[in-house]
Protein backbone atom coordinates (compact mmCIF):
# COMPACT_ATOMS: atom_id res chain seq x y z
CA UNK A 1 0.00 0.00 0.00
CA UNK A 2 1.28 3.68 -0.71
CA UNK A 3 1.23 6.23 1.39
CA UNK A 4 -1.79 7.87 1.86
CA UNK A 5 -1.74 11.48 2.51
CA UNK A 6 -4.82 13.25 4.55
CA UNK A 7 -4.15 16.93 4.95
CA UNK A 8 -0.31 16.17 6.79
CA UNK A 9 -1.42 12.98 7.87
CA UNK A 10 -0.37 10.01 5.90
CA UNK A 11 -1.22 6.64 6.73
CA UNK A 12 0.43 3.30 5.73
CA UNK A 13 1.05 -0.27 6.75
CA UNK A 14 3.44 -0.86 9.72
CA UNK A 15 6.94 -2.67 9.35
CA UNK A 16 8.96 -4.27 11.92
CA UNK A 17 11.36 -1.00 11.80
CA UNK A 18 8.66 0.20 13.58
CA UNK A 19 8.35 -2.03 16.32
CA UNK A 20 10.42 0.26 18.81
CA UNK A 21 8.19 3.27 18.86
CA UNK A 22 5.00 1.10 18.06
CA UNK A 23 6.16 -0.34 22.00
CA UNK A 24 6.87 2.73 23.06
CA UNK A 25 3.59 4.55 22.15
CA UNK A 26 2.00 1.40 24.01
CA UNK A 27 3.77 1.90 26.87
CA UNK A 28 2.42 5.53 27.44
CA UNK A 29 -1.13 4.94 26.61
CA UNK A 30 -3.01 3.04 28.99
CA UNK A 31 -6.48 1.73 28.26
CA UNK A 32 -8.46 3.70 31.09
CA UNK A 33 -11.31 2.97 33.09
CA UNK A 34 -11.60 2.34 37.38
CA UNK A 35 -8.49 -0.13 36.69
CA UNK A 36 -5.73 1.75 34.08
CA UNK A 37 -3.78 -0.95 32.35
CA UNK A 38 -0.50 -0.63 30.16
CA UNK A 39 1.21 -3.33 28.09
CA UNK A 40 4.62 -4.70 28.51
CA UNK A 41 5.43 -6.64 25.16
CA UNK A 42 8.65 -6.84 23.32
CA UNK A 43 6.95 -7.56 19.57
CA UNK A 44 4.02 -5.41 19.32
CA UNK A 45 3.60 -7.37 15.68
CA UNK A 46 3.38 -10.68 18.17
CA UNK A 47 -0.90 -11.11 18.21
CA UNK A 48 -0.91 -10.89 14.34
CA UNK A 49 0.89 -15.06 14.19
CA UNK A 50 -2.27 -16.21 15.78
CA UNK A 51 -4.09 -14.97 12.98
CA UNK A 52 -5.09 -16.22 9.24
CA UNK A 53 -4.17 -12.48 7.76
CA UNK A 54 -3.55 -9.77 9.80
CA UNK A 55 -1.62 -5.99 9.57
CA UNK A 56 -0.78 -2.69 11.66
CA UNK A 57 -1.68 0.33 10.10
CA UNK A 58 -0.16 3.24 11.29
CA UNK A 59 -1.19 6.99 10.84
CA UNK A 60 1.98 9.27 10.85
CA UNK A 61 2.91 13.05 10.26
CA UNK A 62 5.94 14.42 8.64
CA UNK A 63 7.87 14.14 12.78
CA UNK A 64 6.38 10.83 14.25
CA UNK A 65 4.09 7.65 14.27
CA UNK A 66 0.57 9.43 15.67
CA UNK A 67 -1.09 6.49 16.16
CA UNK A 68 -2.18 2.92 15.00
CA UNK A 69 -4.47 -0.08 14.69
CA UNK A 70 -3.90 -3.95 14.49
CA UNK A 71 -6.56 -5.46 12.03
CA UNK A 72 -6.84 -10.19 12.21
CA UNK A 73 -8.30 -11.69 9.96
CA UNK A 74 -9.87 -15.19 10.53
CA UNK A 75 -12.95 -17.52 10.31
CA UNK A 76 -15.08 -18.04 12.81
CA UNK A 77 -18.22 -19.98 13.25
CA UNK A 78 -21.84 -17.67 14.10
CA UNK A 79 -24.85 -19.92 14.53
CA UNK A 80 -23.31 -22.60 13.20
CA UNK A 81 -22.14 -21.26 10.23
CA UNK A 82 -18.52 -20.03 9.13
CA UNK A 83 -18.22 -16.53 9.05
CA UNK A 84 -15.55 -14.18 7.65
CA UNK A 85 -14.77 -11.99 10.43
CA UNK A 86 -12.22 -9.10 10.95
CA UNK A 87 -10.98 -7.96 14.19
CA UNK A 88 -9.60 -4.60 15.25
CA UNK A 89 -7.05 -4.27 18.38
CA UNK A 90 -4.47 -2.23 19.56
CA UNK A 91 -5.83 0.83 19.14
CA UNK A 92 -3.27 3.77 20.31
CA UNK A 93 -2.91 6.60 20.18
CA UNK A 94 0.57 8.66 20.40
CA UNK A 95 0.09 10.27 24.23
CA UNK A 96 1.98 13.59 22.25
CA UNK A 97 -1.06 13.70 19.81
CA UNK A 98 -4.36 13.64 21.49
CA UNK A 99 -5.40 16.51 20.19
CA UNK A 100 -5.13 15.18 16.53
CA UNK A 101 -6.94 12.07 17.97
CA UNK A 102 -10.01 12.89 15.28
CA UNK A 103 -7.85 14.17 12.32
CA UNK A 104 -5.73 10.79 12.31
CA UNK A 105 -8.68 8.44 13.26
CA UNK A 106 -10.82 10.00 10.03
CA UNK A 107 -7.57 9.22 7.53
CA UNK A 108 -7.06 5.51 9.20
CA UNK A 109 -10.79 4.86 9.29
CA UNK A 110 -11.23 5.85 5.24
CA UNK A 111 -8.11 3.81 4.29
CA UNK A 112 -9.30 0.68 5.88
CA UNK A 113 -13.06 1.06 4.36
CA UNK A 114 -10.71 1.28 1.46
CA UNK A 115 -8.94 -1.58 2.48
CA UNK A 116 -11.36 -3.68 3.32
CA UNK A 117 -14.49 -2.55 1.57
CA UNK A 118 -14.24 -4.75 -1.89
CA UNK A 119 -13.15 -7.12 1.33
CA UNK A 120 -15.51 -10.60 1.08
CA UNK A 121 -16.08 -10.40 4.80
CA UNK A 122 -19.32 -10.66 6.77
CA UNK A 123 -18.34 -8.63 10.31
CA UNK A 124 -15.56 -6.57 12.09
CA UNK A 125 -15.61 -7.16 15.97
CA UNK A 126 -13.42 -5.57 18.95
CA UNK A 127 -13.22 -5.85 22.40
CA UNK A 128 -12.85 -3.09 24.91
CA UNK A 129 -13.20 -1.94 28.54
CA UNK A 130 -16.48 -1.26 29.32
CA UNK A 131 -15.40 1.49 30.94
CA UNK A 132 -13.26 2.80 28.01
CA UNK A 133 -15.65 5.41 26.72
CA UNK A 134 -13.28 7.12 24.56
CA UNK A 135 -12.86 3.55 22.88
CA UNK A 136 -15.99 2.91 22.62
CA UNK A 137 -17.33 6.44 21.20
CA UNK A 138 -14.28 5.63 18.19
CA UNK A 139 -15.99 2.15 17.76
CA UNK A 140 -19.38 3.43 17.90
CA UNK A 141 -18.47 6.11 14.82
CA UNK A 142 -17.23 3.61 12.70
CA UNK A 143 -19.95 1.72 12.99
CA UNK A 144 -19.47 -0.76 15.77
CA UNK A 145 -22.65 -1.65 18.28
CA UNK A 146 -22.38 -3.90 21.74
CA UNK A 147 -23.37 -7.04 21.03
CA UNK A 148 -22.36 -9.31 24.28
CA UNK A 149 -20.45 -8.48 27.27
CA UNK A 150 -17.40 -10.60 28.47
CA UNK A 151 -16.44 -10.27 32.09
CA UNK A 152 -12.93 -10.71 32.53
CA UNK A 153 -12.11 -12.10 36.36
CA UNK A 154 -8.61 -11.06 37.16
CA UNK A 155 -7.50 -13.47 39.91
CA UNK A 156 -4.70 -12.97 42.47
CA UNK A 157 -2.56 -16.05 42.12
CA UNK A 158 -2.88 -17.93 45.58
CA UNK A 159 -0.66 -20.65 47.06
CA UNK A 160 -3.23 -23.64 47.28
CA UNK A 161 -2.69 -27.28 48.09
CA UNK A 162 -1.93 -29.72 45.19
CA UNK A 163 -5.41 -30.92 44.72
CA UNK A 164 -3.41 -34.53 43.95
CA UNK A 165 -7.04 -35.92 41.60
CA UNK A 166 -6.64 -33.00 39.10
CA UNK A 167 -4.75 -34.14 36.07
CA UNK A 168 -2.20 -31.54 34.42
CA UNK A 169 -1.07 -32.34 30.64
CA UNK A 170 1.45 -29.63 29.30
CA UNK A 171 1.94 -31.36 25.63
CA UNK A 172 -1.65 -30.47 24.71
CA UNK A 173 -2.05 -31.58 21.30
CA UNK A 174 -4.69 -30.15 18.29
CA UNK A 175 -6.96 -33.50 18.68
CA UNK A 176 -7.58 -32.91 22.38
CA UNK A 177 -7.88 -29.04 21.49
CA UNK A 178 -10.53 -29.48 19.15
CA UNK A 179 -12.23 -32.36 20.86
CA UNK A 180 -12.98 -29.45 23.81
CA UNK A 181 -14.70 -27.14 21.32
CA UNK A 182 -16.02 -28.78 18.59
CA UNK A 183 -19.63 -29.58 21.09
CA UNK A 184 -19.47 -25.42 21.81
CA UNK A 185 -20.12 -25.05 17.86
CA UNK A 186 -23.91 -25.87 18.29
CA UNK A 187 -25.06 -23.36 20.94
CA UNK A 188 -21.93 -20.78 21.13
CA UNK A 189 -20.52 -18.12 19.06
CA UNK A 190 -17.13 -16.85 17.74
CA UNK A 191 -15.23 -20.11 18.00
CA UNK A 192 -12.65 -20.57 15.58
CA UNK A 193 -12.68 -22.10 12.28
CA UNK A 194 -9.04 -23.05 11.55
CA UNK A 195 -6.61 -23.88 13.57
CA UNK A 196 -3.70 -21.60 13.48
CA UNK A 197 -3.66 -19.46 16.66
CA UNK A 198 -3.97 -23.13 18.61
CA UNK A 199 -0.84 -24.98 16.37
CA UNK A 200 1.41 -21.67 17.29
CA UNK A 201 0.75 -22.36 20.99
CA UNK A 202 1.43 -26.20 20.81
CA UNK A 203 4.30 -25.29 19.14
CA UNK A 204 5.40 -22.39 21.71
CA UNK A 205 4.05 -24.95 24.74
CA UNK A 206 1.89 -22.24 25.54
CA UNK A 207 -0.81 -24.42 26.86
CA UNK A 208 -1.75 -26.20 30.00
CA UNK A 209 -4.53 -28.86 29.90
CA UNK A 210 -6.33 -29.35 33.42
CA UNK A 211 -8.98 -32.11 33.80
CA UNK A 212 -10.74 -34.28 36.60
CA UNK A 213 -14.01 -35.96 36.95
CA UNK A 214 -16.77 -33.31 36.35
CA UNK A 215 -14.54 -30.49 35.11
CA UNK A 216 -11.53 -29.47 33.04
CA UNK A 217 -9.85 -25.75 32.08
CA UNK A 218 -7.48 -24.86 29.01
CA UNK A 219 -5.34 -22.36 29.92
CA UNK A 220 -2.70 -20.03 27.71
CA UNK A 221 0.17 -19.49 29.12
CA UNK A 222 0.84 -15.27 28.08
CA UNK A 223 3.90 -14.45 30.14
CA UNK A 224 6.57 -12.99 28.68
CA UNK A 225 3.95 -12.23 25.59
CA UNK A 226 1.15 -10.23 26.79
CA UNK A 227 2.36 -8.84 29.90
CA UNK A 228 1.00 -5.90 31.62
CA UNK A 229 1.30 -3.38 34.01
CA UNK A 230 -1.65 -1.51 36.57
CA UNK A 231 -1.06 2.04 36.16
CA UNK A 232 -3.90 3.39 38.04
CA UNK A 233 -6.75 2.49 40.49
CA UNK A 234 -9.87 4.27 41.58
CA UNK A 235 -10.05 5.39 44.97
CA UNK A 236 -11.96 1.68 46.30
CA UNK A 237 -9.49 -0.70 44.69
CA UNK A 238 -6.39 0.91 45.82
CA UNK A 239 -7.59 1.08 49.46
CA UNK A 240 -7.71 -3.11 48.76
CA UNK A 241 -4.74 -3.29 47.12
CA UNK A 242 -2.72 -1.52 50.23
CA UNK A 243 -5.05 -3.59 52.90
CA UNK A 244 -4.28 -7.00 50.83
CA UNK A 245 -0.73 -6.47 50.36
CA UNK A 246 -0.13 -6.21 54.11
CA UNK A 247 -2.35 -8.91 55.15
CA UNK A 248 -2.40 -11.78 52.72
CA UNK A 249 0.96 -12.01 51.44
CA UNK A 250 2.98 -14.02 51.21
CA UNK A 251 0.16 -16.65 50.67
CA UNK A 252 -1.29 -14.33 47.47
CA UNK A 253 0.42 -12.24 44.81
CA UNK A 254 -1.56 -9.13 44.84
CA UNK A 255 -0.26 -7.05 41.74
CA UNK A 256 1.36 -3.76 42.31
CA UNK A 257 1.16 -0.42 40.70
CA UNK A 258 3.37 -0.15 37.68
CA UNK A 259 4.87 -3.58 38.02
CA UNK A 260 4.93 -5.85 34.85
CA UNK A 261 2.74 -8.52 35.87
CA UNK A 262 3.00 -12.20 34.01
CA UNK A 263 -0.31 -13.69 33.46
CA UNK A 264 -2.52 -17.04 32.59
CA UNK A 265 -5.46 -16.71 30.75
CA UNK A 266 -8.70 -19.30 30.69
CA UNK A 267 -9.65 -20.15 27.68
CA UNK A 268 -11.96 -23.03 28.28
CA UNK A 269 -13.40 -23.88 31.59
CA UNK A 270 -16.21 -26.15 31.42
CA UNK A 271 -17.71 -28.44 34.67
CA UNK A 272 -20.56 -30.64 35.75
CA UNK A 273 -20.41 -29.39 39.80
CA UNK A 274 -18.61 -26.69 41.11
CA UNK A 275 -16.55 -28.41 43.80
CA UNK A 276 -15.29 -30.35 40.71
CA UNK A 277 -14.97 -26.61 39.18
CA UNK A 278 -12.93 -25.09 42.90
CA UNK A 279 -10.80 -28.46 42.52
CA UNK A 280 -9.36 -27.31 38.87
CA UNK A 281 -9.01 -23.60 40.17
CA UNK A 282 -6.81 -24.59 43.16
CA UNK A 283 -4.86 -26.71 41.30
CA UNK A 284 -4.07 -24.06 38.23
CA UNK A 285 -3.67 -21.29 40.92
CA UNK A 286 -0.91 -23.85 42.43
CA UNK A 287 0.98 -24.58 39.38
CA UNK A 288 0.63 -20.68 38.51
CA UNK A 289 2.32 -20.13 42.22
CA UNK A 290 5.45 -22.57 41.32
CA UNK A 291 5.45 -20.76 37.63
CA UNK A 292 6.11 -17.17 39.34
CA UNK A 293 2.75 -16.16 37.31
CA UNK A 294 0.78 -13.17 39.64
CA UNK A 295 -2.77 -13.16 38.08
CA UNK A 296 -4.81 -15.81 36.37
CA UNK A 297 -7.52 -14.18 34.15
CA UNK A 298 -10.91 -16.46 33.82
CA UNK A 299 -13.72 -15.09 31.53
CA UNK A 300 -17.38 -15.57 30.74
CA UNK A 301 -20.45 -14.47 28.81
CA UNK A 302 -22.10 -12.53 31.19
CA UNK A 303 -25.48 -13.70 30.37
CA UNK A 304 -24.52 -17.30 31.68
CA UNK A 305 -23.96 -15.36 35.07
CA UNK A 306 -21.64 -14.98 37.46
CA UNK A 307 -18.03 -17.10 37.76
CA UNK A 308 -17.63 -16.17 41.64
CA UNK A 309 -18.76 -19.16 42.97
CA UNK A 310 -16.06 -21.14 41.46
CA UNK A 311 -13.25 -18.83 40.76
CA UNK A 312 -13.83 -17.67 44.61
CA UNK A 313 -14.46 -14.22 46.25
CA UNK A 314 -11.33 -12.99 45.68
CA UNK A 315 -11.16 -11.58 42.10
CA UNK A 316 -11.76 -8.13 40.39
CA UNK A 317 -14.65 -8.62 37.52
CA UNK A 318 -13.58 -6.32 34.51
CA UNK A 319 -16.84 -6.46 31.99
CA UNK A 320 -15.61 -6.02 28.07
CA UNK A 321 -17.65 -4.61 25.52
CA UNK A 322 -17.99 -7.14 22.18
CA UNK A 323 -18.54 -4.84 19.66
CA UNK A 324 -20.03 -5.96 16.08
CA UNK A 325 -19.98 -4.13 12.75
CA UNK A 326 -21.91 -6.67 10.60
CA UNK A 327 -21.43 -5.92 6.84
CA UNK A 328 -23.54 -9.27 6.08
CA UNK A 329 -26.59 -10.62 8.67
CA UNK A 330 -24.76 -13.02 10.67
CA UNK A 331 -28.31 -13.59 12.97
CA UNK A 332 -26.21 -13.89 16.41
CA UNK A 333 -29.71 -14.53 18.32
CA UNK A 334 -29.07 -14.79 21.82
CA UNK A 335 -26.12 -17.75 22.11
CA UNK A 336 -23.39 -16.44 24.32
CA UNK A 337 -19.78 -15.94 23.00
CA UNK A 338 -16.94 -17.96 23.40
CA UNK A 339 -13.35 -15.93 24.04
CA UNK A 340 -11.52 -16.52 21.58
CA UNK A 341 -7.18 -17.01 22.05
CA UNK A 342 -6.94 -13.60 19.91
CA UNK A 343 -9.50 -11.55 22.21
Amino acid sequence: MENKKAGNIHVRFASIDDNEKLLKIERESAQEGSIWLVAFREDFFGRLKYFEEGFIMIAEDAYDIIGCIGVGIDNLIVNGEIKKAIYLFGLRTNPKYRLKVARWLKSIIQELQNLLGPTDFDFGYASVKADNIASKKILKHMGFSTTAILDFYACPVRKTSQEKSVFVEREVDLETILDLYKPLEKDHDLLLQGTKAFEVMITERRLWLFKTEGAYALVLDTSGEQDFGITRLSKGLRAFQLLAQGTLSPLVRIPKMNERLRSWDVLLFGWDDIRSARKIVRKIHRCAWEEGITLINFSRDRSLGSMKGAVGSLSFRIPFEIMIYEKNSINRGSRPIIRTPTI
